[in-house]
């Protein structure tokens, strides 16, 4: 990510005070929780790093134990600012943390943004020495002759690589599919979080999403290459060990004329009597083998060929089974419907273009409801528009919309507004002609789209069921309107 834009983002950051909770990972992405329900994201993809506040609850995180010094050393501790190192591709963010009998301590959480150099770098205030304390990638002087990152060891800048200028940023930002940023776009983002937010979800997670799709499209198709010719070998396989009869046959005829056979000889002609004709045939031997061991060698060879005859016959279903299996892997990424990045984006005020095609119906000043028409709809009131506290309402057993009910001040779901979000779910469904429909409901917090699936497909949990009959949307807003008097929309 440009200075520039990093600069910009430092700029407006007004999230002071906040208390950290914890450090989680995914990947190569890492989160700073904090209280109030938000983190800060760290983007350490090595193209492109940058950082943004968000409280999306998309991506898997888990604890990040290589980090348990730093996150030991953050506990209690309150973020007082954060700010951008001059010239330099480094966020800093301060923290404070009380001490009853000395002064607080001070630490600085270095967030180094250059690309292929990415590091989180956590240090402590010595004596206006700040003394690394943790980092997510250390480096010693074998592998830097000119700067080392361990702990106990003063942080010094990276030398210098790049030429940083402090442009200004021209809002609205948007970008394109092949991920540049653009300035001055009409219908773009007016403030960095929110295009940051937007610019990871939207493009660089669905960038990595394709680009493991095909990557993993590759590794199968070689792999059923791979079993294919191992079909090929145990055919081959099949046809020698088809033979046996042959080995037995011979062995027999070998057996009969035993007393024929003298020492040394390296073949004899014999008559084939499992023949109607009786022909004359020739069987090899091993000269440096008694009669006796020639024998048995010919009923060994027929012995084996009947085991491996069942062996490869196993293996060549396992094998063809796999085969199938990978086959059906193939088809099911090559179903997947990745959304193009842009598709659809975060709100940047209270209205946008795409909010305004949504069925909307205002409640009052604390709730409000949104019905989608579409996958599109549904992706962004589910994933962009829904915060953690909004109520979720979708039919169980039927294909519907996806209805969400903001929950404009965290306030206790009224039974009412349960009812009239289930029963709205049920007229947007398959059966919105039926009665008695189960409807599921449960907090945006608990709704996750997972990676690279299909527009409008999300998991969730923690839902309840209400079974309810379908109301449509005229008899919603006058109901809304009776009880409330303030719908609009």
């Amino acid at each position: 990510m440009e200075f520039k834009y990093l600069a910009q983002w430092a700029r407006e950051q007004k999230r002071l005070g906040l208390f950290f909770r914890t450090v989680l990972r995914w990947r190569d992405q890492y989160a700073l929780v904090f209280n109030q329900g938000s983190f800060l994201q760290i983007n350490l993809q090595s193209q492109q790093p940058f950082c943004f506040f968000s409280d999306l609850e998309i991506i898997n995180w888990q604890p990040a134990v290589e980090l348990a010094i730093m996150e030991k050393h953050l506990q209690r501790t309150r973020l007082q600012e954060i700010g951008i190192m001059p010239g330099e591709r480094i966020i800093y963010l301060d923290f404070t943390k009380p001490d009853p009998f000395l002064p607080a301590q001070q630490f600085r959480l270095f967030l180094e943004f250059i690309p292929q150099f990415t590091n989180i770098i956590l240090t402590r205030n010595e004596n206006d020495n700040w003394k690394i304390v943790d980092c997510s990638r250390k480096v010693t002087l074998a592998e830097n002759h000119f700067r080392q990152l361990i702990p106990a060891v003063s942080y010094e800048l990276p030398p210098a690589g790049f030429s940083n200028t402090n442009e200004p940023v021209i809002y609205p930002l948007s970008f394109d599919e092949r991920l540049h940023i653009l300035e001055n776009a009409p219908g773009g983002f007016s403030g960095m979080d929110e295009f940051l937010e937007s610019f990871y979800y939207q493009g660089w997670l669905l960038k990595i999403s394709e680009q493991t799709r095909n990557s993993s499209l590759k590794r199968l198709k070689a792999e059923i290459r791979k079993k294919e010719r191992k079909l090929e070998k145990l055919a081959a396989e099949l046809a020698s060990a088809e033979a046996g009869n042959a080995w037995k046959q011979q062995g027999e005829l070998l057996k009969a004329n035993q007393h024929l056979i003298k020492n040394g000889i390296d073949r004899i002609r014999l008559i084939d009597y499992f023949l109607p004709q009786m022909p004359e045939i020739e069987i090899k031997l091993k000269p440096d083998k008694s009669p006796a061991a020639n024998v048995a060698d010919y009923f060994r060879k027929y012995r084996k060929s009947v085991t491996g005859k069942i062996i490869i016959a196993r293996q060549q279903e396992i094998t063809e089974k796999e085969i199938a299996t990978l086959k059906q892997q193939i088809a099911e990424l090559e179903e997947l419907n990745l959304p193009l990045p842009g598709e659809y984006s975060l709100p940047q005020t209270a209205k946008t273009p795409l909010m305004d095609t949504l069925t909307r119906i205002i409640v009052n000043q604390d709730w409000e409801f949104f019905i989608g028409r579409n996958s599109k709809d549904n992706d962004f009131i589910t994933t962009r528009l829904g915060r953690p506290d909004d109520w979720w309402f979708h039919t169980r057993i039927y294909k519907g919309t996806h209805v969400l009910l903001r929950n404009l001040k965290k306030k206790v779901l009224p039974d009412d507004l349960l009812q009239l979000g289930c029963r709205l779910a049920a007229a947007y469904s398959k059966a919105a002609k039926s009665s008695n429909v189960p409807v599921d409901y449960t907090q945006i917090r608990y709704v996750r789209k997972p990676r690279g699936s299909a527009p409008g497909f999300v998991v969730y949990t923690n839902q309840k069921t209400l079974y309810v009959d379908p109301l449509d949307l005229r008899a919603a807003r006058k109901i809304i309107t009776e009880k409330y008097a303030e719908s609009t929309g």
